[in-house]
């Protein structure tokens, strides 16, 4: 059985039709179990180089193990065999293959550039960066190799070492386009924008329909406040990839940035159709819906955001500003809450160095006779509740505050502190009632507490429970 003439006769404007290729891979798979590889050697070396541009994988490695039972010394063939195993991310195998494929020829640029990819993905960098490095020493102006330095040094954020090489692949070859597209990316990471859109703007001359890059120029954009042309970016990225949910994203952002909130919106619920579980999406979705004052719909999506993020303050806020609108005291006040239980959680560290737990479990074992009535002064009793606070023995903390606030009715700290210890008790209603006693004894206070959850600032869930004070 043989190939037909033109089978392997292609040109830059042929196209291989996948069910054609499978055909082939079948017939050349007939000839190694009927035995007949040696027969047709060719052809099968050739099916292995189809496979390799259309990515038949798992058929290039069987007809290519299949070819080196007659050709163990073939070095393309070793190669070959790296480039699959690579593409399967089995980079063990693919090392061990480029390795052999060197030692048959070790002047082989293409394959120390596949072997490079093997090493970086093992971990390997230096490796990869010295194979690399050996390639330009045959081959210096390879502007792969060139590329791919530039990548290896990227990785490792390393930018302005990445952007070298990346201009020296641009050198090389002016319509190298994935060059350009890293060098925008690295530029922007070191917050040359201005430098980052010429290049993104160079990418997209060369690859006017690529999605990312459509995007990335967005981002650049918005960045720097330039919301409209933000828009175009974006809105181009969408058309070019209607499931492209960071561009839908964005775009809502940049809406929302031009104040067109009924565009924003939309465009948050297209990014939520794709990503339904993701946090940022549904908080933009209700804070947008809150905006336009839609509170029910805002409602259900600060819902949606704390089911996906349960420790959301934002969306505790957001929620309790839509409560307290609607004037529901105990929902608001619940959110209230949670807001001062996460925040609190996010500020108190109790650090795991050991001997700073024996510090606190000596000033425990110190604070302890107070339960026999032994004399200490306010200062010390709050002083101790404190160390009880950072201990998260909130109601150790809320008994040592009441002993204070009996000697001294008068102290404003205690009562402050007292309401602290409450909300992470969750007795929610008694922390507003010692909260409401602290700043009537010290309107300092009220600062003092401002200043801890600057999030609760000016916001309608604020308002109305400190109105109920």
């Amino acid at each position: 059985m043989n190939f037909s003439d033109d089978f392997f006769d292609f040109d830059s404007n042929s196209f291989f039709d996948d069910e054609k290729l499978k055909s082939k891979v079948k017939e050349c798979k007939q000839y190694v179990s009927s035995g007949q590889t040696i027969a047709y050697l060719n052809n099968i070396e050739d099916t292995i180089q189809l496979c390799l541009e259309y990515d038949f994988t798992e058929d290039g490695i069987y007809l290519v193990e299949a070819a080196l039972e007659i050709s163990p010394y073939s070095y393309e063939l070793w190669h070959s065999k790296g480039i699959f195993y690579n593409n399967l991310f089995d980079f063990e195998h693919a090392y061990k293959c480029l390795e052999k494929s060197l030692s048959l020829n070790p002047t082989d640029v293409e394959a120390m550039i596949n072997k490079s990819i093997s090493e970086d993905n093992l971990g390997y960098w230096e490796s990869a960066v010295k194979t690399l490095e050996t390639a330009l020493t045959i081959e210096p102006n390879n502007e792969e190799a060139v590329f791919n330095l530039g990548i290896l040094f990227e990785r490792k954020d390393n930018f302005e070492k990445a952007i070298e090489y990346f201009k020296k692949t641009i050198y090389l070859d002016a319509d190298y386009s994935d060059a350009w597209y890293e060098l925008g990316f690295c530029y922007e990471s070191i917050d040359k924008l201005d430098e980052a859109l010429k290049a993104y703007d160079k990418f997209l001359e060369i690859d006017p329909y690529n999605a990312s890059g459509r995007y990335n120029c967005g981002i650049i954009h918005l960045k720097m406040g330039n919301n409209t042309r933000a828009v175009n970016c974006f809105e181009l990225a969408t058309t070019i990839s209607e499931d492209f949910s960071n561009a839908w994203y964005n775009l809502g952002l940049s809406y929302l940035n031009l104040n067109r909130l009924a565009d924003a919106k939309s465009s948050f619920n297209r990014a939520f159709e794709l990503d339904p579980f993701d946090a940022d999406v549904t908080l933009r979705l209700a804070k947008t819906s809150e905006a336009m004052g839609e509170d029910d719909y805002a409602i259900n999506y600060f819902n949606a955001t704390l089911k996906i993020d349960k420790s959301n303050i934002e969306a505790y806020i957001g929620r309790g500003n839509c409560f307290a609108r609607r004037n529901n005291y105990n929902s608001a006040l619940h959110d209230f809450a949670m807001v001062i239980k996460l925040t609190l959680a996010e500020k108190i560290e109790i650090n795991s160095n050991e001997d700073l737990k024996k510090d606190l479990i000596n000033i425990y074992n110190i604070v302890a006779p107070y339960q026999k009535e032994q004399s200490y002064t306010t200062e010390e009793l709050n002083h101790f509740a404190k160390f009880f606070f950072k201990l998260g023995n909130w109601q150790a903390a809320c008994n040592v505050y009441r002993k204070s606030i009996k000697q001294n009715p008068e102290n404003s700290s205690a009562h402050y502190g007292k309401a602290l210890s409450l909300f992470m008790l969750n007795k929610n209603q008694d922390a507003v009632n010692n909260l409401q006693i602290a700043f009537e004894l010290n309107p300092n206070t009220e600062s003092i507490f401002l200043d801890k959850f600057e999030s609760l600032d000016s916001t309608q869930l604020y308002i109305k429970i400190t109105s109920m004070l």
